[in-house]
C-alpha cells in the first residue's frame, strides 16, 4: 500500500534527494524490483530525479530493511560504498573537496550537515592524540547501521582522495555488529574496523586534521561554499513556514534555559498542552520525542567539549542529578557518557 504522505511535505524531516536516489539505484542494480520499493515507499523514478530535492528520511531505512530481508548476512553497505559516486553526498562533498586543509573540509560538513539531511548530526572529538569524525541520525536505529556504513565508507574513499594516502585514518568505528565477515570490512577500509562502539566514527591521528588537501582550490571552494549558504538559507526558509518548525525553534529557546518541560513548551508555543499533542501527533511524532530528540543532540555536542563534566552536562541539559541523565543516555543511546567520550573504546 502506497503512503499518501510521500513525497516530502514541508512538515516532516527532509533528506537530499541524492541520498536516496543513490540508494534506490543501488538496491535496483542489486535486483529489488522497483515495484516493490514504491508498493513500500511510494516512490517512483520521477520523485529521484532532482537531486538537491527533499524526501522524507524515512525513505532510507525502508530501502535498506528491504535489501536486508532480500540478502541477509551480505556487506551490502561495503558493497554500494564501494560503487557509489561522491555525488552521493551532493555539494557538500564538492565544497569539502576543495577546501584547505582536511580539517577545513571536515568542518564543511560540520557546519552544512544539514544541508544532507534535517536531523543528520556531525561532530569532531578529539583527545591529545587523535581526533574522532563522530555522525549519528535518528535512522540508525531503523536500519541497523546500513546507512552509517555508507556514509563512513564513502568518507574513507572522500579523504584518501584528497590526502593522497591509502592509511589516513587509523581505524573505524561502528555501532552495529558488522554484517558481513570482518575480513571484508578491514579489506574494504585498509584499517583496523571495530562493531560495538559508543559512536559511529572515522578515527584518525589529530595531526591530519592541519594537513594540506591536494585538490584545495581557493576560487571553486569559496564559490561553492557562497552555494551552500544560498541552500541552507532556504531551506531554513521553507522549515520556518510550517507548524512544527515553531515547536523545533521553540524547544531550542528553551533548552538554551536547561528547560525540557512539555509544559513550559506549551506555554511558549501560546497553546495548550492538550493542543500541543495533538500537533505533534498530527506529524507523527509526539511531545516527549521531540524533547527527548533534542536532549539527545545537545548531550552529545556537549559531551564533545572535554572541558565540561558530565555533571555540568546534566545540570545543562535541565537533570537534578547526573544519574538520572546517565540513565537517559544509556537508554538513547545504549551507551554511558564516558564510553562516548573516550576515543578508541
Amino acid at each position: 500500500m502506497v503512503d499518501p504522505s510521500w513525497p516530502a511535505t514541508p512538515s516532516q524531516p527532509g533528506m537530499q534527494t541524492s541520498l536516496v536516489a543513490a540508494t534506490v539505484t543501488f538496491a535496483v542494480a542489486r535486483g529489488l524490483p522497483m515495484e516493490r520499493i514504491t508498493q513500500a515507499t511510494g516512490l517512483t523514478f520521477n520523485d529521484l530525479i532532482e537531486p538537491q530535492g527533499r524526501l522524507p528520511e524515512r525513505a532510507l531505512p525502508t530501502v535498506w530493511r528491504l535489501l536486508s530481508e532480500a540478502y541477509p548476512g551480505e556487506a551490502l553497505a561495503l558493497e554500494m560504498a564501494s560503487v557509489a559516486p561522491f555525488s552521493y553526498f551532493g555539494s557538500l562533498l564538492h565544497a569539502a573537496r576543495y577546501a584547505d586543509t582536511f580539517g577545513d573540509a571536515v568542518r564543511v560538513f560540520v557546519r552544512y550537515r544539514r544541508v544532507l539531511s534535517d536531523r543528520l548530526h556531525v561532530a569532531t572529538v578529539a583527545s591529545d592524540d587523535e581526533v574522532a569524525i563522530v555522525i549519528h541520525h535518528p535512522n540508525d536505529a531503523l536500519d541497523g547501521g546500513f546507512g552509517a556504513e555508507v556514509g563512513l565508507g564513502i568518507a574513507s574513499r572522500f579523504i584518501r582522495e584528497i590526502l593522497g594516502e591509502e592509511e589516513s585514518a587509523e581505524r573505524m568505528e561502528f555501532v552495529h555488529q558488522p554484517f558481513g565477515p570482518l575480513a571484508a570490512y578491514e579489506d574494504f577500509f585498509g584499517v583496523p574496523v571495530r562493531f560495538g562502539c559508543p559512536q559511529n566514527a572515522v578515527v584518525a591521528r589529530r595531526a591530519v586534521l592541519d594537513r594540506p588537501n591536494r585538490l584545495r582550490d581557493a576560487t571553486r571552494y569559496s564559490f561553492l561554499q557562497g552555494h551552500l549558504d544560498l541552500v541552507a538559507e532556504r531551506l531554513a526558509a521553507r522549515a520556518e513556514s510550517n507548524e512544527m518548525s515553531r515547536v523545533r525553534e521553540s524547544i531550542a529557546r528553551n533548552a538554551e534555559r536547561s528547560e525540557y518541560g512539555a509544559e513550559p513548551l506549551a506555554r511558549r508555543l501560546g497553546m495548550s498542552l492538550r493542543s500541543l499533542q495533538r500537533l505533534t501527533r498530527a506529524h507523527g511524532t509526539s511531545v516527549r520525542a521531540l524533547l527527548e530528540e533534542a536532549r539527545e543532540a545537545n548531550a552529545r555536542q556537549l559531551l564533545s567539549d572535554p572541558r565540561l563534566s558530565v555533571e555540568e552536562i546534566a545540570f545543562l541539559l535541565g537533570y537534578a542529578e547526573d544519574r538520572a541523565f546517565r540513565r537517559a543516555f544509556k537508554r538513547w543511546t545504549g551507551h554511558t557518557p564516558a564510553q562516548l567520550r573516550r576515543v578508541g573504546g
